[in-house]
């Protein structure tokens, strides 16, 4: 059986994922949680209208998505905000490694980047951001087994 293009895609996109865990970085899911990071910016921004005694900062720390943006200040997920407004779905993670917040790409070892994707590294690095290219060799026609356990009321049967 072959896999599809969107299936190998998918499967390298696991494979990152749980290569982050295992490494012990924060990941965030930019496919998931993208729109919830541009959204912060607008929840903040209200927050603050309504109690400007406390900065921007503070209200960035203690947001409930905190745990999407891993943003510390407000100029750090403006930043954020804005690239992923700016490069809408050119990048697949969003990676926080000993302080430093990075983005991430997942590729397969049969895909390249595309023209989008090389600009949208150019902005990423312009906006202070490193950028990883977690690259997964997944065969395009997978072995697999498939067994067969016959029974019924009896409760007997066979393995083939």
């Amino acid at each position: 059986m072959n896999l599809l293009a969107e299936d190998i895609e998918q499967i390298g996109h696991i494979l990152a994922q749980r290569y982050f865990t295992e490494q012990g970085w924060r990941s965030t899911d930019l496919r998931l949680s993208g729109s919830k990071i541009i959204g912060a910016v607008e929840v903040i921004n209200e927050q603050y209208s309504r109690y400007p005694y406390m900065s921007r900062d503070w209200y960035v720390e203690n947001s409930a998505e905190n745990s999407f943006h891993l943003s510390n200040r407000w100029d750090k997920l403006t930043v954020l905000a804005s690239l992923l407004q700016t490069c809408p779905d050119m990048f697949d993670f969003l990676l926080k490694i000993n302080d430093q917040r990075s983005l991430c790409i997942v590729k397969t070892l049969q895909s390249d980047l595309n023209r989008q994707q090389q600009n949208a590294i150019a902005d990423a690095r312009r906006s202070g951001f490193n950028v990883y290219i977690f690259r997964a060799s997944v065969p395009e026609s997978p072995d697999f087994e498939l067994e067969e356990i016959v029974g019924g009321i009896s409760g007997r049967g066979t393995f083939r």
